[in-house]
């Protein structure tokens, strides 16, 4: 019984049950449509799977700004769009989110995303560079909003990288040109188009 009332305490304390009411409240206390994610400079801080002792949501959230969303031990939280969450590309060439990684790899879903880093999704922002999700977002978030930036990511052209041939290619035209032995190291060794970040 002890074990039951204990669970019940963590999971209050944490803030999590999905019965709770949502704080729909922005900087200045008023009524808003949705939560702003806090950005990188707060643990959570993006949209993502967050994986930890207290968390193993099936959709992605973010610890949010003025204590929108919902209570939490670490503070604020709310889901957020999951067309906004980091993918990297896995052995098959093809991205993945981390709770992919985790689903399909099981135990070894952990080490295969930290190892999988260096194939980070990018897209080109307006300024023809290639940013990952998160610096696409605040590349992006003060003009378009939490919204905006996710649409604008979504309708952004992927990431091309400098070939042999000096033409500028996708990831899936290297592995059209190079095979799936050879794309993986010739794209590592590409020049990107975000060589100046």
């Amino acid at each position: 019984m002890r074990t039951v009332h204990g669970l019940l305490l963590v999971v209050s304390l944490l803030g999590e049950a999905p019965a709770q009411q949502a704080n729909m409240k922005g900087e200045f206390g008023q009524p808003v449509l949705g939560c702003s994610c806090k950005g990188g400079k707060a643990t959570h801080g993006y949209c993502g799977f967050h994986f930890h002792w207290g968390s193993q949501e099936d959709k992605p959230w973010c610890r949010t700004k003025y204590n929108c969303g919902f209570p939490g031990l670490k503070g604020s939280w709310q889901h957020c769009d999951g067309r906004g969450v980091e993918r990297r590309r896995a052995n098959d060439g093809k991205l993945y989110t981390s709770k992919e990684f985790k689903e399909f790899f099981g135990s070894e879903g952990k080490d295969r995303w930290t190892a999988a880093e260096v194939h980070v999704e990018r897209r080109l922002a307006q300024d023809a560079k290639a940013y990952t999700v998160f610096e696409f977002r605040d590349y992006y978030i003060d003009a378009l909003g939490e919204t905006g930036w996710v649409n604008e990511w979504v309708t952004a052209r992927p990431e091309e990288r400098l070939a042999d041939d000096g033409k500028w290619w996708t990831w899936e035209k290297f592995i059209e040109f190079y095979g799936k032995e050879k794309a993986w190291n010739k794209w590592v060794a590409a020049t990107s188009s975000r060589t100046d970040l």
